[in-house]
């Protein structure tokens, strides 16, 4: 089904924002709600309900700003371009912004934020400009959308609404699922930054073996082994690598003189965001942002890597502060750590595998979540859902 086309401007006024002189603090403080791009970023679902920063009246009228009503849509115009939200109590933007204010009889407020949802590459591909690009009010008044009768957009809005809504309670799920574990962890074992229980401390390279990876990066990646890199780290996680990973062959391996990983080794990063730690899937190569280690008899791979993120201060204190705070070997394998009864440590490796099974199965589920999301976003818009 083809619905006719209308821009915009036909059904929204367009509204720009602005910023009050920060150096007037009369202008600010206030009890004015004022969003900035980064707001939105921060913002993890479809409704905005506060902002961080307000203003004041005085502020407020010193700049022309415009007040948007409760359900209109906030829309990033640059730094980036399309984030999306639509504003649960009255609120002004700074210049980041071309707000839409839709005519309530002719479109609804939830349609138009999933048609920009889904149109996101194709509203940061009309900006312009040299040094960054920006969407200007002419552009996002030209933009053309398919527009049925409002009852069906209300209809398509709620069908996307549910779907997203699923997602988000999978996502949900596997979250407290980690927090479980990390409840688990502190039940069992206190906080090994403070050793409240008492436990034996040494260092971490007292009771493991370190492999140090390689300076150089591979020129190419055509093979199997995975190539790990500080992103390809999950928190709370037991394996490394994910299937986004790139490969290295044995030959390009041998080029740059790297050191395969052992499956089962703890995998810490030590530049940048220090502490991320996860342990290795099957054997694999690192880059020279991350360390490893290799378990022994004392210490048991899944209670290490839940036990290293707590020594993140520590880390900071004693990184090199360059551009990114760097951690290097002798710092890594000095790292504080507790040594419980290993018997105790294996019952907690035991529960985190029951969870991460756990945990796999709704990845799994979330997985077949977005492949349907996906589909109905492509086909929403068409007239075919």
């Amino acid at each position: 089904m083809s619905w006719p086309q209308t821009r915009l401007g036909d059904v929204c006024e367009i509204v720009s924002g602005a910023t009050p002189k920060t150096g007037t603090p009369a202008y600010w403080d206030g009890d004015i709600a004022w969003a900035t791009p980064k707001d939105l970023s921060d913002n993890d679902g479809k409704y905005l309900y506060d902002t961080p920063r307000k203003i004041t009246a005085d502020g407020f009228r010193s700049c022309s700003l415009k007040m948007l009503p409760a359900g209109s849509i906030l829309l990033s115009s640059r730094a980036p371009i399309g984030l999306v939200a639509i504003n649960r109590m009255p609120v002004c933007t700074n210049q980041g912004f071309k707000n839409l204010v839709p005519r309530k009889t002719s479109v609804s407020s939830d349609y138009l934020y999933w048609w920009l949802r889904c149109n996101r590459t194709r509203v940061e591909q009309a900006g312009r400009g040299a040094t960054f690009k920006e969407i200007s009010k002419a552009i996002v008044e030209s933009l053309e959308i398919p527009l049925p009768p409002l009852a069906e957009q209300k209809r398509i809005a709620g069908i996307l609404d549910a779907a997203d809504a699923l997602r988000a309670k999978r996502r949900e799920a596997i979250a407290q699922l980690d927090a479980l574990l990390q409840s688990t962890f502190l039940d069992m074992f206190g906080n090994p930054a403070t050793n409240p229980m008492g436990w034996e401390e040494c260092t971490v390279g007292d009771v493991t073996g370190c492999i140090v990876p390689g300076r150089d990066k591979p020129k190419s990646f055509t093979g199997t082994t995975p190539w790990i890199t500080t992103d390809d780290l999950m928190d709370l996680a037991v394996t490394s690598h994910s299937p986004k990973v790139i490969g290295l062959s044995e030959q390009e391996i041998d080029e740059v003189r790297a050191r395969v990983i052992p499956k089962g080794s703890v995998i810490i990063s030590c530049v940048g965001d220090l502490g991320i730690s996860s342990i290795a899937g099957c054997d694999l190569v690192v880059n020279q942002q991350l360390h490893t280690f290799q378990c022994g008899e004392r210490i048991n791979s899944q209670f290490l890597t839940f036990c290293l993120p707590f020594q993140k201060p520590w880390m900071k204190r004693r990184a090199t502060q360059t551009t990114l705070p760097y951690l290097n070997k002798t710092n890594c394998n000095s790292i504080p750590i507790i040594v419980p009864p290993l018997d105790l440590q294996r019952r907690f490796a035991t529960i985190v595998e029951t969870v991460e099974q756990q945990k796999a199965r709704m990845r799994s589920h979330l997985a077949e979540l977005h492949a349907l999301f996906a589909s109905l976003q492509s086909r929403a818009f068409k007239g075919e859902i």
